[in-house]
């Protein structure tokens, strides 16, 4: 890699320009600014000192991106309104430079393209318009700045090199300072207008609009293992063998408002910090802490499930507790955020309401979105609520400028154990995604080290998994299984039968004797076994019907072996014009376990209207299948899949009771709905 250095105009030490794209770079000994012209290099005053900062990446720094590899080579700390962040150049050595942003746990990596030409102020800045205003006095930075704001806001569509982007937060920005080797003159105060824009994929652009010109980037979101760093600065506290914080000083400081000694657990990543003594909130993205907002009262006591400083794994990754965030919706429903804060994984959330736990991470990109529902990853999620948030308790460090009394808009879509949930900052332009799963508190608990038992959890959460889904879906497949297996076997069992016909015999009911009973004829069952015996009854009743009383006797005993009643009607006629019908002519009925020998049927009739002449024919079938009994074991099967998915259906019910929108997931129309008992609060 290139690498020359130029004795500093102010104090004569060597500032090494680590780049060959390298114009502006800072001096390691007495912070000046020192511009390189050619051969030739200058002075351009003093940079104040950057504060402590908690990241792991430095100058010298490592990665790859998009196959390519990279070295840091200079760092700008960019303020705004609500804090700050850094922007760290990447050498790719072979003339080619890009920037690795790095904010609230998340790396934007980009290269720098020309402005498209169709970019809101790109062609007057081309045509140099602006030039005949300036020399009038008429300030390029406020022209671009006014034109920024307005091209630039939150959810509007631009196309850069052929993509259409979202612009997902706009803000003013300011260079607070900077340190090793830049392309560009980082002279601290250089203001101007950033929007961040991003696109499926996730894709990432920014657009700048500054004195110098209009300035577009375009990359991708990265997580910090994406980027493959190496050569990292040792972290206190984080890393093996690093010095102690407390011995380096980092994150100390005292409150401006009552003096208590507090200690930053993330300096440089965090941008606010609540002072436990007093409830001040404040800025701590400079080296001079500034107070933000001072409690109007000494903030209630807020016993804090995990107590700030804490450090717990969760997920296969460290995690320490670094603040605490109480919000209250419309209803007066509160719930608890804990911030939670690794250097080298960013920040993620802890979401506890009424026993109920989520854990949360910001998304790298926007869902879709589509008909009141989002899609993250393939997975749908419907919408569940939508209200407004309010801070009402601040405690410890957090990556924005939190105040006491901030609201945000926020929406809830489920799919649990999963909730997509969207915050919308409208002072700050910014929208923000964010993804929780569902965790029950006893992991917590045991990731923390809590003492005692977590709390029951009370009544149905919006991303509670259902308790009856798992057996539910596995009755779904297993019940067909066996339903299946138990008509195959059914089926079997019916191949195996005789189906054999015994006795086939024709009566009228005048044959009947004296005491009202036709007898008929013996007939023999035939097997060595106990079997099932089909008794069916055939008459040709018209507009009546016909019953009869029949006992089976053994010929050899003379005892009635079974008894049964069959009965058959049938009935017609013309109404209205149409012809109709119902009943039946012919019936039958299975006698079960009937031993073999000779037989003879017993019958008794009883008729309406009385037809003596009526012919009558009873068959009898020796070793049938008994049907009825495999009816009844396919319904005892689905007893228990019944129950079981109607406690799933009554538990969804129960959860939907919560929400304004039905489980259809269309929105409802009029879009100012409260959740009553549900969070929906993710950052």
């Amino acid at each position: 890699m290139y690498a020359s250095s130029h004795p500093c105009p102010n104090c004569g030490a060597p500032v090494p320009f680590a780049s060959a794209i390298a114009v502006f770079a800072v001096c390691g000994f007495c912070r000046s600014s020192v511009v390189r012209r050619d051969a030739q290099v200058e002075s351009m005053g003093r940079q104040a000192q950057l504060p402590p900062d908690l990241s792991p990446l430095q100058v010298g720094t490592q990665g790859t991106w998009q196959g390519k590899a990279f070295t840091l080579v200079g760092r700008v700390r960019v303020g705004y309104a609500e804090g700050t962040w850094n922007e760290w150049c990447a050498d790719f050595g072979d003339g080619t430079w890009g920037w690795i942003a790095e904010a609230q746990g998340f790396f934007m990596a980009s290269l720098e393209v020309a402005p498209p030409d169709d970019l809101p102020g790109v062609a007057a800045w081309r045509n140099q318009q602006e030039a005949a205003a300036a020399a009038e006095g008429y300030s390029l930075l406020d022209a671009r700045l006014t034109r920024g704001r307005e091209a630039m806001r939150v959810g509007a569509t631009i196309q850069v090199a052929g993509v259409a982007y979202r612009v997902r937060d706009t803000k003013q920005t300011v260079v607070l300072g900077s340190e090793g080797s830049l392309p560009f003159t980082a002279i601290p105060g250089r203001s101007a207008i950033s929007a961040d824009l991003g696109a499926p994929g996730r894709r990432f652009a920014n657009v700048e609009y500054a004195e110098d010109g209009i300035r577009v980037f375009i990359g991708s979101v990265c997580t910090f293992g994406e980027l493959g760093f190496t050569q990292l600065r040792p972290l206190p506290g984080w890393t093996a063998g690093a010095a102690d914080a407390g011995a380096q000083g980092i994150g100390a400081l005292n409150c401006p408002s009552c003096g208590a000694a507090m200690a930053l657990r993330a300096a440089g990543q965090t941008m606010t910090a609540g002072c436990a003594g007093c409830g001040a909130l404040l800025d701590t993205s400079h080296p001079d802490v500034r107070l933000v907002d001072t409690a109007m009262q000494r903030q209630a006591a807020v016993a804090a499930k995990v107590p700030i400083g804490r450090r717990g794994t969760l997920r296969g990754v460290e995690w320490e507790c670094i603040g605490l965030l109480r919000r209250r919706d419309g209803e007066g429903y509160s719930w608890d955020e804990y911030l939670l804060f690794n250097p080298f994984a960013g920040f993620r959330w802890l979401v506890t309401y009424d026993g109920h736990w989520s854990f949360v991470e910001m998304l790298l990109e926007a869902p879709r979105e589509e008909g009141g529902r989002v899609t993250v990853e393939g997975r749908e999620y419907r919408l569940f609520s939508r209200g407004m948030a309010t801070a009402t308790h601040v405690l410890g460090e957090f990556y924005w400028q939190v105040r006491h009394g901030e609201q945000v808009a926020t929406e809830d879509h489920v799919a649990p154990p999963w909730v997509v949930s969207r915050e919308s900052f409208g002072a700050l332009s910014e929208e923000t995604w964010s993804r929780g799963e569902y965790l029950a508190g006893a992991e917590v608990f045991a990731a923390f080290g809590l003492e005692g038992t977590p709390r029951e959890p009370l009544g149905i959460y919006l991303n509670q998994p259902n308790p009856h889904r798992d057996k539910g879906r596995t009755l779904r497949w297993l019940f067909p299984a066996l339903a299946g297996a138990t008509l195959v076997l059914a089926l079997m069992a019916a191949a195996g039968k005789d189906n054999e016909l015994a006795l086939r015999w024709h009566f009228q009911p005048r044959d009947a004797g004296t005491n009202g009973a036709v007898v008929g004829e013996p007939f023999v069952l035939k097997g060595a076994r106990r079997q099932a015996v089909e008794v069916e009854l055939d008459a040709p009743v018209s507009n009546g019907w016909l019953e009869v009383e029949g006992d089976l006797v053994n010929v050899a005993s003379g005892q009635v072996e079974r008894e049964f009643v069959l009965g058959v009607d049938y009935y017609s006629g013309v109404e209205g014009g149409e012809a109709w019908q119902e009943g039946e002519t012919r019936r039958s009925v299975v006698l079960g376990a009937v031993p073999p020998g000779r037989y003879r049927l017993v019958m008794e009739t009883s008729m309406e209207p009385s037809l003596p002449d009526l012919p009558v024919q009873v068959s009898v079938r020796r070793d049938v299948m008994i049907w009825s009994n495999v009816w009844l074991a396919l319904v005892g099967l689905m007893a228990y899949p019944v129950y079981r998915w109607a406690r799933e259906a009554s538990f969804e019910h129960g959860r939907w009771s919560l929400s304004e929108f039905q489980p259809s997931g269309k929105a409802d129309p009029s879009g100012d709905g409260d959740d009553d008992d549900s969070l929906s609060s993710t950052n």
